[in-house]
């Protein structure tokens, strides 16, 4: 590894860093200590699956990468914190259908705009040039 290498590693290790503070402290600000990272972003793959109607447990705990007796046991803490629901499907009662509460959809949102609101004021003091280089640079950047 070559000495740019090693700078690049330690910008993207410390930004990574500043980034997952920066987000435990929107949700603790929110919400105390009542909303973990795993659980926001439980919430954030719910909503996004519910807008594209997949939105089923099983499909759910796919994208999370975790098995449904997991989803189910952080389904119940998301439910008993009033920010989930569970509905059945109306012909289908095997079939149950996870939303997020009202309550849920404005801490989802209030998170997403105070994470707008940071990389706005991360990014305010680069030129239009500079930012068509970390654009390019990032795009590039796989984590695989």
């Amino acid at each position: 590894m070559d000495e740019l290498d090693e700078i690049l590693e330690e910008l993207l290790s410390n930004a990574y860093n500043k980034i997952l503070y920066n987000e435990e402290k929107i949700l603790k600000d929110m919400l105390g200590n009542n909303l973990t990272q795993k659980e926001f972003h439980t919430l954030d793959v719910i909503h996004d699956c519910t807008l594209k109607n997949t939105n089923t447990g099983s499909k759910i705990a796919k994208l999370l990468g975790i098995t449904i007796s997991t989803f189910t046991i952080n389904l119940d803490k998301l439910i008993s914190k009033g920010l989930v629901s569970k509905v059945k499907h109306e012909k289908d009662k095997r079939i149950t259908y996870i939303t997020l509460t009202n309550e849920g959809n404005a801490i989802r949102n209030k998170r997403i705009n105070s994470h707008k609101q940071s990389i706005r004021r991360a990014i305010k003091n680069l030129s239009s040039t500079e930012k068509v280089a970390l654009l390019n640079g990032i795009s590039k950047i796989h984590f695989d």
